[in-house]
C-alpha cells in the first residue's frame, strides 16, 4: 500500500511539466556520465604513484576553479539562459573527457579538474535558471525531489557499470562509454530546447544582467550573502559530505573484498536519493524545510561516526546506505529555498545564483583536501567517522542561525 501511494505521488508530480520531464532524462544520462569518469579519476591518480592528499588537492582545483568561474560568468554569459549555459557545458564536457584520458602529469590533472569545476558550475547555474523559469513555487521541492531521483539514478548505475568495466588498472573502455552516455544527454537536451519553445515562464526571459564593477559586486554579495548565510552554510556542508565520498569512496570501495561488486559501496551512497527524492516534497510539507535539513544531518551524521568500529563490508555499506538516507535531503531543501528565492526577488537571480555557487565550490575545495589527509592519518574508512562528528556540529550550529524562511528584501 505504501509503495502503491509512492510511485501514485511520484507519477503524479512527474507527468505535471514535461519540461521538466525532459531535463530530468537529460541529468540522468549526464550524472552516467560524469560518475563513471568521477569514480575513474582517484584509481588513475593512486595509480601513478600520487598520495591520498595530493589527490584530495588534485579535485579541490575543480571547487578552486568554479569559485573563480562564479565572479566571471555573468562577464561571459550576458544572460542567465539555462540554453547558453547547457551548450557550453556539453562542449566543455567533451573536452574533459580527453584530458583525463591522456593525464599523466600533477599538472595536466589540475588542468582538467578545472574544467571539470567549470562545468558544473554551468550545470547548477543552468538547473536554478531552468527551474525558476518553468517551476511554480508550491513546486519547487517536489520538482527538486523528483530530479535528485534521476540524479541518484544514474549515479547509482554508474559504479556498478565502472566496476566492471575496471578491473585491475583504468583504461579506455570507461572514457567511451561515459560519452556515449552524454550523447544521449545531449539528445535529451535537443528534445527540451524544442519541447520549451513558447512555453510559461515565470521570470523574464529577457532579463539582461547589467555590468558592475567590482567593488559593485563585492557589495552586492555582502549584502545578500548575509541575509542568506544559514543556507549557504547549509550548502558547502552538503558539498563537503560529497566531496568526501566521491575522493575517498572509490578506493574504500576497491579495497573492500566484494570484487566484481566492490562499485557497492558507492551505490550504497548515491541509491538513498532515489528513494528519498519522491517523498522530499510531503515531507517538508510537513515538517519544513528547516527541521527536514537539519534533523536529517544530525541523524544521518550519528549513524555515520560508527562506521570506523565495524569490520563487515556489508555492515560498513549498510550504515552508509542508512545515514545517507537523511543527509540526502539536503540537496534538495537548499536548491528549493534558493529557488524561492529567485521567485521572489527576480533582480537578485544573478547574486543567489553566484553566492550558491560559491559555496558549494567552498565545500568542494576544503571537503577534499581534508578527506586526502584525514585518509593518510587514520585511514580510509575512519575518515567517514570524523565526517560524521563533523556533521553533528554543524546541524548544531544551524539549528541555532537558520531562520525558518530566508527573504530577501529587495529594499
Amino acid at each position: 500500500m505504501i509503495l502503491k501511494s509512492f510511485i501514485g505521488k511520484l507519477y503524479s508530480v512527474w507527468s505535471k511539466n514535461s519540461i521538466i520531464n525532459l531535463f530530468c532524462m537529460m541529468i540522468l544520462f549526464f550524472m552516467l556520465y560524469d560518475v563513471i569518469i568521477t569514480y575513474a579519476v582517484p584509481l588513475i591518480v593512486t595509480e601513478q604513484g600520487y598520495s591520498k592528499t595530493l589527490l584530495g588537492i588534485i579535485f579541490s582545483t575543480a571547487a578552486i576553479s568554479g569559485a573563480f568561474f562564479d565572479f566571471v560568468i555573468y562577464k561571459i554569459f550576458k544572460k542567465a539562459f539555462y540554453r547558453t549555459l547547457f551548450i557550453f557545458m556539453f562542449l566543455v564536457c567533451v573536452i574533459y573527457v580527453f584530458f583525463i584520458w591522456s593525464a599523466h602529469s600533477f599538472f595536466v590533472f589540475v588542468a582538467a579538474m578545472a574544467m571539470w569545476g567549470f562545468y558544473y558550475d554551468l550545470q547548477s547555474f543552468g538547473t536554478l535558471d531552468l527551474f525558476s523559469r518553468y517551476v511554480p513555487k508550491k513546486d519547487l521541492s517536489s520538482r527538486f525531489g523528483v530530479l535528485q531521483i534521476f540524479q541518484a539514478s544514474g549515479c547509482l548505475l554508474a559504479p556498478l557499470i565502472a566496476g566492471f568495466l575496471i578491473i585491475d588498472t583504468v583504461g579506455w573502455e570507461p572514457f567511451v562509454t561515459a560519452l556515449v552516455f552524454l550523447s544521449v544527454s545531449a539528445f535529451f537536451f535537443l528534445l527540451l530546447l524544442r519541447e520549451a519553445a513558447g512555453k510559461q515562464q515565470f521570470i523574464p526571459s529577457d532579463e539582461i544582467h547589467t555590468t558592475k564593477t567590482l567593488a559593485e559586486e563585492f557589495g552586492l554579495w555582502r549584502i545578500v550573502g548575509s541575509m542568506l548565510f544559514p543556507l549557504l552554510l547549509l550548502i558547502s556542508v552538503s558539498t563537503v559530505f560529497d566531496a568526501f565520498f566521491i575522493t575517498i569512496g572509490p578506493i574504500v570501495a576497491e579495497n573492500l573484498p566484494l570484487e566484481p561488486f566492490d562499485g557497492l559501496f558507492m551505490v550504497a551512497f548515491f541509491a538513498p536519493p532515489l528513494i528519498i527524492g519522491g517523498l522530499i516534497g510531503s515531507v517538508t510539507k510537513i515538517f519544513g524545510e528547516k527541521k527536514t535539513a537539519l534533523i536529517g544531518l544530525f541523524i544521518g551524521s550519528s549513524i555515520l561516526t560508527t562506521i570506523s568500529f565495524i569490520e563487515s563490508p556489508l555492515i560498513i555499506i549498510l550504515i552508509v546506505f542508512i545515514s545517507t538516507c537523511f543527509t540526502c535531503m539536503l540537496t534538495p531543501v537548499s536548491n528549493s529555498i534558493s529557488a524561492h528565492c529567485i521567485q521572489e526577488t527576480p533582480k537578485f537571480e544573478k547574486e543567489v545564483q553566484e553566492l550558491s555557487d560559491f559555496f558549494f565550490n567552498i565545500g568542494y575545495i576544503i571537503g577534499p583536501v581534508f578527506a586526502g589527509i584525514i585518509a593518510d592519518t587514520f585511514g580510509e574508512i575512519k575518515t567517514f567517522s570524523v565526517l560524521g562528528g563533523i556533521g553533528i556540529i554543524f546541524a548544531i550550529i544551524l539549528f541555532v542561525i537558520m531562520p525558518e524562511k530566508l527573504n530577501l528584501n529587495p529594499s
